[in-house]
């Protein structure tokens, strides 16, 4: 049993129960705000979870259906803040409490002794389990007050978590959102994939470490420099092919259509001994982009068929043309916008996921290196290996 715990079992606590909110807000910051103590209307400070002191607002309020029962439906609390003077209004940043819908509100209960400056102050803080809620809906709102809506994260129908749609067999967290490069207070969602997996390609005279990228089709994108063997008859697991495509058209950098002709490659990887010539709808083969290492002397093509567009790495990051092809020495900055996008994009399903996390190197092969093995080792059920426990 907790310190809290115990505390609150007794006949007389010999402090003040005090209900804490922190509300996040649709720019990512957090407004946090409480009730106000009985004998005056101060901010008071409660510790985060690691520890730092963090100031609490005292607005009027008034909470409503926050019991917790085991059987029906789940309670949808009713949350009325005062806003006279626009005091809620200014303690959200100047947001429109409209704006709040889809936003997580998060319910802290602790006793007053243990606030910061008290005699319980403890680090980290002494205070109940937290109880988040989404807020659904404004209920009311008038000159006085505003009258929130809450229901539970997995109790809502339509509604974005926080601006995600939860769809069946599609991963809902931000690609890399919670990798570990990124400072742990940035971490969104439970995505941990890094991109540093790392299989080496062997390229010759030097070996290239490099990370494993993908596109959105869930295609690997490999190192132009992995020696890409033209097909001809036969082809061995794990080596790398090319095909001719003559029916590729790019659009100039003045926006002009022109043939590519005899240019056009198809790049391809064999995943299994044939004599069968590689297609996309050929189990024995799986075709691969290329990207080039950034040269300001190099034209990067955009195609009529977009799947076609030159990757591009560049200080560590993988860029894709959008549209029109870029010229050489007229590249411009490296932006998402009208002429380049991200080049590593997640396909957000169980295989994008798979290909990822299963990625394993292989054994160097002569003129290259089979980038990646796919074990046959099942995910976890219910969710996706990137899929942290998060409180």
């Amino acid at each position: 049993m907790t310190t809290i715990d115990k505390d609150i079992q007794r006949q007389d606590p010999g402090s003040a129960l005090i209900e804490l909110y922190e509300v996040t807000l649709p720019g990512g910051s957090v407004a946090r705000f409480f009730a106000g103590l009985d004998d005056d209307l101060n901010s008071i400070q409660f510790r985060d979870s690691g520890g730092f002191a963090r100031t609490y607002t005292a607005i009027p309020m008034q909470a409503e259906g926050f019991d917790v029962t085991t059987d029906g439906a789940h309670s949808r609390p009713e949350l009325s803040i005062g806003n006279v003077g626009n005091i809620l209004t200014n303690a959200i940043g100047g947001i429109d409490p409209e704006d709040l819908t889809g936003e997580r509100l998060t319910k802290r209960t602790t006793l007053e002794k243990y606030l910061v400056g008290n005699v319980g102050d403890t680090n980290p803080p002494t205070e109940f389990p937290k109880i988040v809620y989404i807020i659904d809906r404004v209920k009311s709102r008038d000159i006085l007050q505003v009258t929130f809506e809450l229901a539970a994260p997995f109790d809502l129908s339509g509604i974005s978590l926080p601006k995600r749609q939860v769809i069946g067999g599609s991963c809902p967290f931000k690609y890399k959102g919670a990798r570990k490069s990124t400072a742990i207070q940035n971490r969104i969602g439970g995505c941990n994939w890094d991109e540093k997996t790392s299989p080496t390609h062997n390229t010759g005279s030097s070996v290239d470490t490099t990370s494993v990228f993908m596109n959105r089709y869930d295609e690997y994108i490999v190192p132009d420099t992995i020696s890409f063997t033209t097909f001809s008859s036969s082809a061995t697991a794990g080596n790398y092919y090319k095909t001719q495509n003559s029916g590729l058209n790019y659009i100039s950098s003045t926006g002009a259509i022109v043939a590519l002709g005899s240019g056009g490659l198809n790049y391809w990887q064999c995943l299994t001994n044939t004599s069968q010539a590689p297609s996309d709808t050929n189990i024995n083969w799986r075709r691969v982009r290329v990207f080039n290492a950034y040269s300001s002397s190099t034209t990067y093509f955009g195609f009529t068929d977009p799947k076609f567009n030159a990757y591009v790495l560049r200080v560590g990051r993988l860029w894709q043309v959008t549209k029109r092809s870029q010229s050489a020495g007229a590249h411009g900055a490296f932006v998402v916008g009208d002429n380049w996008t991200e080049g590593d994009i997640c396909g957000k399903k169980i295989k994008s996921c798979r290909l990822r996390f299963h990625a394993q190197q292989h054994a160097s092969i002569s003129g290259g290196i089979s980038l990646v093995t796919v074990s046959d080792t099942p995910l976890p059920f219910g969710g996706f290996p990137s899929a942290k426990q998060r409180r």
